[in-house]
């Protein structure tokens, strides 16, 4: 065997194990730890006592010692250039190198330092390298940069498959590295979570390492320190700090929000319980208050009792964000009550107490992964913000923003459901610490607007798109970025592109920005002629070549694929029977992509029934829903320091040693009604120090007069966007299409607005659950081309390049490609036939091209009586609160009991939507629904269906919120090319240019 067969064995071995193909994208670490060496050993079948040395002395034997830095990695050089030509379907060939550059970093944190040279006198070592030849250290500067950054290259192309990338180097740019993927072992790495969520850091930030060492010696340095031994003392050396500093900012910015889940060891922070905010403008305004709950095992639901509900009261719990629960569906906390009053709950599960005290000042920070807007208890500089402030500290909070926020912050109108009492503040970016504006010796209702950090590096304000792949943004929505720095000669950043498209690793810098002496950089990366690529944003003091923060920026569009979403993504089709509402069904040979019917009815006629002219039920339906009552819990008496701002402090007992020194360096005092916690020195030296530190002082003070506004609220992006965002992705799960679409219109309702009309679109098909109906997935469709009266819609997969291509086609026809409409966006061909040229290009792109496809679509539906018997049944003991639909004005009315057929919504911790037929009544079982098709069902079971015709428009019309399901919408839109509208003024939702033939079919349909 030659030393490169034998160097592919271990290559391919830590191709497997360390990088393992993963449904579940997670950070990873090329750092052998003893369980990873043990898989590796038995993979090789060698021992694992003897297999770091065997490895190292692998990669040693395949190094060029003789003539000079510039050859030493020849040979892998060659092996990388070849791989990269080869479109990296394999792992990368040097992964056995870069395991030998993490091992030296890992022995130099057992050594005698953390300088360089110590790292290279470990690295020479392991490769077995005398000090008398060429020098190994030169060489590994020429190729630490290139290797570690064609991994990251690697593992962002397969999408998180293999992980997520994890190597990159602030301070220290060669050995840092390496540095990053060994000096912290992984048992630390998880009890870093308990410490972001303790200084309440924000899942992916970037935070300068220099920024981040107080707060670590404080939380290391604890009297039972929360990590490892070996790391505790590595601190307390003193030298490693900022190394380690760099390990934990690297951490956090690849950190979910996820708790401390090492083993069975229980998170020291995990029973949490935070607020969430809505603010909703769809279909009106509206503000809703809930929860998440953070509890040990958040991916299982359980139950929870309410204890400070005024009677006893159990409440729902479902997996939510990750490492947290949020309530069931229907269920919704008083607004008044849970800011004002003690919101406490007892986890079924764990057993586990979790308890959120009321507060005068409520801070809500936008999660850039789940786009909600979650309760913080400390800001970050350049966070985007929401406050909620009791109105006697409004005038405080306002005159604080006018000093340190960025302009353009707003006192919002009231929104219906926003408690009385409160002032609600939008817009906000903390850019300036507040200095004397809050108090620094006292408790102080606004200490939540003091910036943890005293610098920022921020990407935000642009279109994200979800994934296991951070930092990735839309060409057409572009963000901006926010630096912050107190450095004494100022900072710049600067955009750096990344080209990977030749032989090696091409840098070049398209931007820079220097703050000019003000301290802060807002810089918008539109108009900067950006295409899509990777580039990585660096904040630098002046004068320095090393960046303190940097972060990755990828710009995709649907022109180009998301590979791993594109190959998880599964295909998902309507069938026959049920299967046409979205659910998965066995033994059913026809099938809808799309618009195309494959192997279904290929003859047969349309059914005529003939519909009402005009609609039967009322014009408010949409107006007359029963709204169920929010969960009450208990308040405190108008006197508490909620009301008053006058708080009532207790300090915690100081505990001494034998000596009479105190054991720990602070105390806290808390205020018993709202829990605001204030630190205070044990030691006479440390008080007289505060004593001594000018309470007045003036703090550094950024200059924001000359900083662009924040951008206002209506500013959203559009559909457009979100469909080609979609396109990239391909499909996933339900939680990844919710975060495209509430970046349009962050509303629970928006989403299933948006998902309905892409759906009845044909852009996107949609799986749903086959006991509950709930959505799981979604999938974009094929590129298809469907005929309708007045020409082609463009439904499915149509990134821009492609669409263009076709117009292009079309206009050299003589005939138009146009946008019809402006949200959502619909691509329309005005035109019956193809010409020559548009036909060329369908040809060589495999267009679809679907004729009158709305004809084969209608005859493929079964009766709606088909779908009430194929729905899931379950037996009728579910209680709560009991709606019923009452089809005679399509509108719910509170009943006490489901005895009789029709469609009911039964509420007590989450929602149910059942439908009982007379044969369920008699049977005691209901069947599963959704609220839209329950509504329907209901009009079947009383002969009466809820839709109406008007020949002289061809508007097919039934009552908001009764819009057609699955398929059966779909054939209607399909005739005119056009989404349905909401006729508010009529109660109805119509469905434009249906030909009178599929109405009268549709109705028989909704008949039967």
């Amino acid at each position: 065997m030659s030393i490169w067969d034998d160097y592919d064995r271990w290559n391919d071995a830590i191709a497997k194990v360390v990088f393992a193909p993963s449904d579940e994208s997670r950070p990873v670490y090329l750092d052998l730890e003893d369980d990873l060496v043990r898989e590796i050993s038995i993979l090789l079948d060698v021992k694992p006592e003897v297999a770091i040395d065997a490895l190292c002395d692998v990669v040693g034997r395949t190094l060029t010692r003789a003539d000079g830095p510039a050859r030493v990695f020849a040979g892998h050089d060659l092996r990388l250039r070849r791989w990269r030509h080869s479109r990296r379907n394999t792992p990368p060939p040097h992964l056995a190198v870069l395991a030998t550059f993490s091992l030296a970093a890992e022995q130099m944190a057992r050594g005698d330092g953390m300088s360089a040279n110590n790292y290279f006198g470990r690295l020479r070592k392991l490769l077995r390298w005398d000090d008398s030849d060429a020098p190994l250290d030169h060489a590994y500067r020429r190729v630490a940069e290139r290797y570690w950054g064609e991994l990251n290259a690697w593992l962002i192309q397969t999408g998180g498959e293999r992980g997520t990338p994890t190597a990159f180097s602030l301070a220290h740019r060669h050995v840092g590295l390496s540095v990053s993927q060994a000096l912290v072992r992984s048992a630390d790495r998880e009890r870093f979570k308990d410490f972001f969520h303790l200084f309440g850091f924000a899942p992916g930030s970037h935070v300068a390492p220099s920024d981040l060492v107080p707060l670590l010696n404080s939380w290391i340095q604890q009297p039972q320190s929360p990590v490892t031994a070996s790391l505790a003392r590595l601190w307390e050396s003193g030298q490693a700090r900022p190394r380690i500093a760099e390990a934990v900012t690297v951490t956090l910015a690849s950190w979910d929000g996820s708790m401390n889940a090492r083993g069975t060891e229980r998170s020291l922070t995990s029973d949490r319980l935070t607020l969430t905010l809505e603010l909703s403008g769809f279909p009106r305004k509206r503000f809703t208050i809930s929860a998440l709950f953070y509890v040990p095992q958040a991916q299982l639901g359980r139950s929870a009792e309410l204890l400070t509900a005024a009677r006893e009261t159990h409440i729902d719990l479902i997996p939510d964000t990750a490492g947290a629960l949020g309530l069931a569906p229907g269920s919704s906390l008083h607004p008044d009550d849970v800011l004002a009053g003690i919101l406490r709950v007892r986890d079924s599960h764990s057993g586990a107490t979790l308890e959120r005290r009321p507060k005068r000042l409520v801070v809500f920070r936008e999660d850039e992964l789940s786009r909600r807007w979650v309760e913080v208890k400390q800001v970050m500089l350049g966070d985007d913000l929401r406050l909620l402030a009791e109105n006697g500290l409004a005038d405080r909070v306002s005159a604080l923003l006018q000093e340190v926020a960025r302009p353009g912050w707003e006192i919002a109108a009231p929104y219906p459901g926003q408690p009385d009492g409160w002032t609600l503040f939008t817009g906000v970016e903390i850019l300036n610490h507040a200095g004397s504006l809050i108090s620094a010796n006292r408790l102080d209702d606004l200490a939540a607007l003091v910036p943890l950090t005293a610098s920022t590096l921020k990407v935000s304000g642009g279109f994200a798109i979800p994934g296991s792949v951070r930092g990735k943004w839309h060409i057409e929505g572009l963000p901006e970025i926010r630096a912050v720095s107190d450095a004494p000669l100022g900072f710049v950043a600067r955009l750096i592109e990344l080209d990977r498209s030749g032989d090696s690793l091409e840098e070049r810098e398209v931007a820079s920005w220097s703050d000019n002496g003000s301290g802060v950089v807002i810089q918008s990366l539109a108009g900067l002629g950006l295409e899509e690529g990777d580039f990585r944003l660096e904040l630098l003091n002046a004068g320095s070549r090393d960046p303190v923060s940097s972060s990755m920026i990828y710009l995709r569009s649907g022109n180009s694929r998301d590979e791993r979403q594109w190959h998880l993504a599964e295909s998902i089709t309507y069938g026959g029977g049920i299967g046409v509402l979205g659910v998965e069904t066995n033994g059913d040979i026809s099938e809808v992509h799309g618009h195309a019917v494959i192997d279904g009815p290929h003859s047969g006629e349309m059914i005529a029934s003939n519909p009402p002219a005009a609609p039967t039920w009322s014009k408010k339906v949409g107006s007359r829903q029963v709204v169920r009552e929010p969960m009450r819990i208990t308040v405190p008496d108008a006197d508490s320091c909620i009301r008053t701002g006058k708080h009532h402090e207790d300090v915690d007992m100081v505990q001494h040693d034998s000596k009479g020194r105190p054991v720990s360096a602070w105390t806290f005092g808390r205020c018993r009604t709202c829990g605001l916690v204030k630190r205070y020195p044990t030691s006479h030296r440390r008080a007289k120090r505060a004593e001594s530190t000018p309470e007045q002082s003036a703090p550094i003070s950024h200059d924001l007069r000359s900083v662009a506004p924040i951008r206002s609220a209506g500013e959203r992006p559009n559909w457009t966007i979100a469909l080609d965002t979609l396109f990239h992705l391909g499909g996933g799960s339900w939680s990844s299409l919710e975060k495209v679409a509430l970046q349009v219109e962050p509303s629970g309702l928006f989403l299933d607005h948006f998902a309905r009309t892409l759906e009845v679109l044909g852009h996107i098909s949609i799986r749903r659950d086959s006991d509950t109906l709930r959505p799981l997935a979604w999938e974009i469709s094929p590129t298809q081309l469907s005929g309708c009266a007045s020409g082609y819609a463009f439904n499915g997969h149509w990134p821009l390049e492609l669409y263009g291509a076709v117009v292009a086609g079309l206009e050299a026809d003589g005939t138009d490609g146009h946008v019809d409409g402006d949200e959502p966006t619909q691509f329309f061909a005005d035109a019956t036939a193809f010409g020559v040229h548009a036909q060329k290009v369908i040809a060589e792109r495999d267009v679809a091209v679907l004729p009158a496809v709305w004809r084969d679509l209608a005859l493929h539906l079964p009766p709606l009586s088909q779908i009430l018997e194929q729905l899931p049944r379950h037996l009728a003991s579910a209680d709560g609160e009991i709606s019923w639909f009452d089809v005679d004005d399509a509108s719910w009315k509170n009943v006490g009991s489901y005895g009789a057929p029709g469609a009911y919504r039964i509420r007590k911790f989450g929602t149910l939507d059942v439908v009982r037929s007379k044969t369920d009544v008699d049977n005691g079982t209901f069947a599963r629904s959704t609220v839209h098709l329950g509504k329907h069902l209901a009009a079947l079971i009383e002969g009466r269906p809820l839709a109406a015709y008007d020949r002289p428009t061809r508007a097919f019309m039934v009552p908001i919120g009764a819009e057609l399901p699955g398929l059966y919408g779909r054939a209607l839109v399909a005739a005119s090319c056009l989404p349905p509208l909401i006729a508010r003024s009529a109660g109805s939702v119509v469905y434009q240019e249906v030909p009178e033939e599929l109405a009268e079919h549709m109705y028989d349909l909704l008949s039967r």
